[in-house]
């Protein structure tokens, strides 16, 4: 049965010309869907009088499409064709188009094909609803769901006399892939139009499906043939009794024992996830259990997939493992869990910055606990990062942990771990803490001043016996840590506040680094300052070509009780609001800037009327003197500071703050 839809495309009609003439519609003239379409429409400023797409791929492009999309184009062809055979001289063509709307297949008859090529409609053209309006593909995309679009429900004036059913096809992960679309006469709308097209997009998604199994199967099968040769973990295969009928080398080297023949559960603890392995092809992954091997007990991390005949059924399974240690100390590196700070990273010459660094290097080349004392935003964490790296450890994990963020409650499961059900809320399996994450690397405790005191004595009982038990469990697991703190406060008066115990503060006070403040090293601030202008503008991508004279030394005249962190901070708002790639006096924090100016003033000042106080006449002629002086240097220089310093006998920073006194810009000197 045809709909008829004379009287029906009318009202349409009138409806569409209302909305591209006011924006507007009238409640209930069309179906929700398609007035939401022409308001998305009208927003994107789709043209709806254009006459045909214009965004076409070009032969490359098409190319490379559908190379990319050749399995999915492959298994849908067949069932197009079988869709082409039902509309087959009935100017209806089938059209596949991938997910960003492409078409990448459509199949018709020559001469429904040509009409479509009037507009676009071909291969390559993009039919998203931002590019040519409401229509069934574009359509069907925005909405995740099957739609038929007919007549003047297209937005696009152009695609008025077509009728166009689409459906989506989504892979097993429930994501859209691609879109069928039937489209044809919109006199020839049917009711059942639409059906046709949502079962060839089923049938399509379920031979995707069927073929992703059978890959799985085949891929499951090779793995198993070759797993011995390829994989660096221990593998295992067990029968449905538990039994091993195969190890692999890796396996066999871990535990250094005969495999084959032995039960699972006398290789590793008994547990539930074996038993629902096997009876309920349950796979588990990154458990934590402890193996029994040659040379005694060792925790591994272990992983079990089922082995399954077609109707379900056990027929074994396949189980990965290593040592805990190893895959820490991988995870670690690729989570970030390592230290990229060096020694050649810490901006500075001053005294104080030299010798922090001097026993940081003597640190570094010892396992000996370290202490790192400095205020907030000094830097203590790339002396910790850089004594790790310098140190025999630097292949090892370094971990950090701030004491001061850690809930008080949560600070012993962070450090030492917890068993599962050890409290409410623990995660199952457990967890490792900081120490076992450590291992064999360097565990950094910054603002160990401020951990709860029931904890230090904890922290004590580890650091001495070099093994931690978990929160809630009985196995003791040893460790092997290498320790650095970290301080912002004075431990000694915490001490005397009980705040802190003594005893650990010896233990962890072997070498102290102390980092001065940066108001006490106000000669780094150039060099900071320059190291980080090039980084920030570069992380944001924000040139910086000139900056200002006399910012420096605005800069060096505050307290900074931030540190460099204040530094960087400061600098970096002043990058965001450059102008023209300057960095103006205007951009500075009004503290510093009101700071730095009164100081500033004052020094050009008296250094220029120093040796001219007898009269004011003559003060303010040698003033204006040396300024010419400067324009003309400037001049004939090309604006080099270099040279003008050198010719005037100054340095380039006092050149700087005269141009700053006098107001001569660079520009300015060469009108």
């Amino acid at each position: 049965m045809f709909i008829d839809i004379k009287h029906e495309q009318i009202c349409f009609f009138k409806a569409w010309e209302q909305f591209i003439a006011t924006g507007e519609l009238n409640p209930g003239t069309i179906r929700t869907e398609i007035a939401d379409s022409w308001q998305r429409c009208y927003t994107a400023q789709v043209d709806p009088w254009a006459d045909i797409c214009h965004d076409i791929l070009n032969t490359q492009q098409l190319k490379d499409l559908r190379s990319q999309n050749h399995e999915l184009i492959d298994i849908a062809h067949p069932f197009m064709v079988r869709l082409y055979k039902f509309v087959a001289g009935s100017q209806f063509i089938v059209i596949l188009a991938d997910n960003r709307g492409f078409i990448m297949d459509l199949l018709g008859d020559d001469e429904t094909l040509f009409n479509a090529a009037q507009l676009n409609l071909v291969a390559g053209s993009n039919w998203m609803e931002e590019k040519v309006g409401t229509n069934g593909v574009g359509t069907s995309l925005k909405l995740k769901k099957p739609v038929q679009i007919s007549g003047s429900e297209h937005y696009c004036r152009y695609a008025h006399r077509w009728t166009c059913s689409a459906a989506p096809i989504f892979n097993d992960d429930g994501q859209i892939i691609a879109v069928l679309q039937l489209s044809g006469p919109m006199q020839s709308a049917h009711l059942h139009t639409l059906g046709m097209v949502v079962a060839a997009s089923e049938a399509i998604s379920d031979q995707i499906r069927v073929k992703r199994q059978n890959e799985e199967l085949r891929l499951l099968n090779s793995r198993l043939i070759d797993i011995f040769q390829t994989v660096s973990d221990g593998a295992i295969i067990i029968d449905n009794r538990a039994i091993i009928t195969e190890s692999n080398p890796t396996a066999q080297q871990i535990l250094g024992r005969q495999l084959v023949g032995c039960n699972i559960n006398d290789v590793f603890e008994p547990s539930r996830q074996f038993d629902e392995l096997l009876w309920a092809s349950r796979a588990f992954a990154d458990l934590e259990l402890q193996a029994y091997g040659s040379r005694g007990a060792l925790y591994c991390l272990v992983s079990g997939k089922p082995i399954t005949y077609s109707d379900g059924k056990s027929n074994g399974a396949v189980i990965f493992f290593n040592p805990i240690h190893k895959v820490r100390s991988l995870a670690n590196r690729f989570s970030g869990a390592e230290a990229t700070f060096h020694f050649n990273d810490i901006i500075g010459q001053s005294e104080g910055i030299r010798a922090a660094i001097q026993v940081a290097v003597k640190a570094a080349a010892n396992t000996s606990n370290v202490l790192i004392s400095g205020e907030s935003g000094t830097g203590k964490e790339i002396f910790a990062q850089s004594i790790h790296n310098a140190s025999p450890r630097r292949e090892g994990p370094f971990i950090a942990i701030n004491c001061a963020a850690s809930p008080r409650e949560l600070i012993a499961s962070e450090l030492f771990g917890y068993v599962e059900g050890a409290f409410t809320g623990a995660r199952r399996g457990g967890r490792p803490g900081k120490f076992e994450m450590a291992s064999g690397g360097t565990l950094f405790l910054d603002e160990i001043g401020d951990m709860p005191l029931d904890q230090q004595a904890t922290l004590l009982r580890v650091l001495q016996e070099k093994k931690v038990t978990r929160i809630g469990g009985d196995k003791v697991i040893p460790v092997d840590v290498r320790i650095i703190c970290a301080t912002n406060k004075n431990l000694l008066e915490e001490i005397e506040k009980h705040n802190f115990r003594q005893d650990l503060f010896y233990r962890l006070n072997v070498i102290l680094v102390s980092i001065p403040p940066l108001r006490e090293r106000p000669e780094d601030i150039d060099l900071l300052f320059n190291y980080l202008l090039q980084k920030i503008s570069k992380r944001l991508n924000t040139p910086v070509v000139y900056v200002e004279p006399g910012i420096k030394e605005y800069l060096q005249k505050y307290n900074w009780p931030g540190n460099v962190r204040e530094l960087e901070n400061v600098i970096e708002k002043m990058v965001i609001l450059n102008n023209n790639q300057t960095l103006s006096l205007k951009s500075l924090p009004s503290g510093i800037a009101a700071l730095g100016s009164a100081s500033t003033a004052n020094t050009v000042y008296t250094n220029n009327l120093s040796n001219n106080t007898n009269s004011r006449a003559e003060g303010m002629s040698a003033l204006l003197a040396e300024r010419q002086t400067i324009i003309d240097l400037l001049k004939s220089h090309n604006g080099n500071i270099s040279k003008v310093a050198r010719e005037m006998g100054l340095s380039r920073n006092t050149v700087y703050r005269k141009m700053a006194f006098y107001d001569i810009s660079r520009t300015q000197s060469f009108d």
